[in-house]
């Protein structure tokens, strides 16, 4: 058999081809970005509102003196309605300067009165104007405003176009037209000893003499009444004497003067002459009745028609005298009035 060589196989080892180094990654370090500042708002400049300009001509209402809104006034009476207003414009009012009538019902003769002072910006002025009531019962407004002396009305509000009105409710003209006791400090009140002579006064002034209201006085017979009365003493004289002298008053057909007089309660040794006079105008006054009073349980209920004077105003006066003697002289007029039948 023969060997066959089997060749030996020299392996020559290749070195292998060297492979670069692949680096370590570093990270690399960020770059700081610096934050963004939030901008701050600059303080913004202050902008000061826009003035509202004044009108150069403007009201403001500022009360009722007289005749609020909803008074009662009795069908055909005459009345004054007074205002307080004030100048909230920027320019002078002068005499040139009317109050004027503008729509509603019309209560007055005129409809233009003349401003009679003058009244600067912020000042205050009462306004009066003398009116009739309708003679038709219902609610009624009249507005007013003034006027500058180019004839250009303006009144209350923003616009200066607002106005300030009368508002009253006429009322049925029949019963109490105008009571005396009621209205006592209206009148001018005089005694022989005193004038003027101060209203209401007071049941210790026996020298002097005194008149006072009483809302529920002591008759003569020692009842309490529960109507009004009017309390009239003359001054502490035998001849002494008091009176009141009332403003006018606008007499209608019907009208009624009405009293029962006497002496008050607890006067035994009253004893009066009670006296009613009329005046128009400034004519004389001229005596109406007179009646005589004393302590007796009794009194005088007076009644006089004063129809013959309608349409005219009268100016009344109230007397009492004392007779003789001016002890417990204490004149009671119970609810003195002025009627109203039709």
């Amino acid at each position: 058999m023969q060997n066959t060589e089997v060749p030996t196989v020299i392996v020559t080892q290749i070195p292998a081809t060297p492979t670069q180094p692949v680096p370590t990654a570093v990270p690399a370090t960020p770059t700081a970005i610096p934050p963004t500042a939030t901008p701050v708002p600059a303080n913004p400049t202050a902008i000061p509102p826009t003035a509202t300009p004044v009108p150069c001509y403007q009201v403001k209402f500022i009360d009722d003196i007289t005749v609020p809104d909803g008074a009662k006034i009795v069908a055909g009476n005459s009345f004054t309605k007074t205002w307080r207003i004030r100048n909230s414009g920027s320019c002078t009012w002068d005499t040139r300067f009317d109050i004027a009538f503008v729509d509603g019902t019309q209560m007055t003769s005129s409809k233009v009165w003349d401003l009679t002072k003058e009244v600067k910006p912020g000042e205050t002025v009462d306004i009066s104007i003398d009116m009739t009531a309708p003679s038709t019962v219902g609610s009624y407004q009249g507005n007013f405003q003034m006027v500058n002396p180019n004839g250009v009305r303006f009144g209350t509000g923003p616009d200066s176009k607002g106005s300030f009105w009368v508002k009253i409710q006429v009322v049925d003209g029949k019963g109490l037209a105008y009571s005396f006791a009621k209205n006592a400090c209206d009148a001018r009140w005089s005694t022989s000893k005193t004038n003027p002579l101060s209203c209401p006064g007071k049941e210790t002034d026996v020298d002097k003499g005194y008149v006072l209201s009483k809302d529920k006085p002591y008759r003569e017979d020692g009842g309490q009444e529960n109507e009004i009365g009017l309390v009239t003493r003359p001054n502490d004289a035998n001849d002494g004497y008091i009176q009141g002298i009332y403003p006018e008053f606008l007499v209608k057909d019907g009208d009624q003067f009405r009293a029962a007089i006497q002496c008050e309660a607890n006067s035994p040794k009253c004893s009066l002459k009670f006296e009613l006079y009329y005046r128009i105008g400034d004519g004389k006054f001229i005596e109406l009745g007179e009646w005589k009073e004393v302590f007796d349980n009794k009194w005088n209920t007076i009644q006089i028609d004063l129809s013959a004077f309608a349409g005219q105003k009268l100016q009344f006066s109230l007397v009492v005298w004392n007779e003789g003697t001016s002890q417990d002289n204490r004149g009671l007029w119970l609810n003195p009035m002025i009627y109203r039948t039709k």
